[in-house]
């Protein structure tokens, strides 16, 4: 190799180097947002309305903390039962608080978690809104039957709900012995039947607590 072909050579090695650097500045963290970008889910846009309306409509079922802090940016939101479109605008407010935080230790710690659950698009439906929470169906609905019949006076749709599924059950639900199999079997069938039902269907907000106490 002559020296002026080594020249060049070093000349590319280092360009390349260059870039390569270039690239990891561009990549590297430097926000909470960014952090959960860099984990593969998608930020919901500033101007997406509709997503952040979903995205309140599914977290008031499940994220106990959601009432404690967005609280502080609409004093109209004091319980569960808030209104969705006084919810969206105040979790976009702290979304894009909470995404611009810092990668100090105390703000991982404090909102990392939360930005992925709440700032990012909804799952679509209950099957993928269970995945994102970590639950399951059971896998024994005989003991899971047993174990809701006796909270009838909490699920007062639940005899009726699986007496549709199987028009053969005569027996009670509390009191259901001889005919338990068919209660277990239209159970399943039941809590089944729900995985696909979009966060956006009108019956969502009844079924959701219900799919959890009863199938999970």
């Amino acid at each position: 190799m002559t020296t002026k072909t080594a020249g060049i050579g070093a000349l590319g090695a280092a360009g390349a180097a260059g870039a390569c650097g270039g690239g990891y500045l561009l990549m590297r963290e430097k926000t909470i947002g960014d952090r959960v970008s860099k984990s593969g889910l998608v930020l919901i846009k500033s101007d997406d309305i509709a997503a952040w309306k979903l995205a309140a409509k599914h977290l008031k079922l499940s994220d106990t903390d959601l009432v404690k802090d967005l609280s502080p940016l609409n004093s109209e939101i004091k319980d569960g039962n808030v209104d969705l479109d006084k919810a969206k605008v105040a979790l976009k407010k702290w979304c894009q608080d909470a995404s611009n935080k810092d990668l100090s230790d105390e703000n991982i710690k404090t909102y990392l978690d939360k930005v992925k659950s709440r700032c990012t698009i909804s799952p679509i439906d209950i099957k993928e809104k269970l995945k994102r929470e970590g639950k399951s169906f059971t896998n024994n609905w005989t003991s899971k039957f047993d174990t809701i019949k006796t909270q009838t006076a909490q699920d007062t749709d639940l005899e009726n709900n699986l007496k549709a599924l199987n028009s053969t059950i005569t027996e009670a639900v509390s009191s259901a012995n001889n005919q338990k199999n068919l209660y277990s079997k239209a159970l399943q069938d039941w809590c089944e039947s729900k995985l696909n039902l979009k966060l956006e269907d009108n019956s969502y907000e009844n079924t959701y607590p219900k799919v959890v106490s009863r199938c999970t």
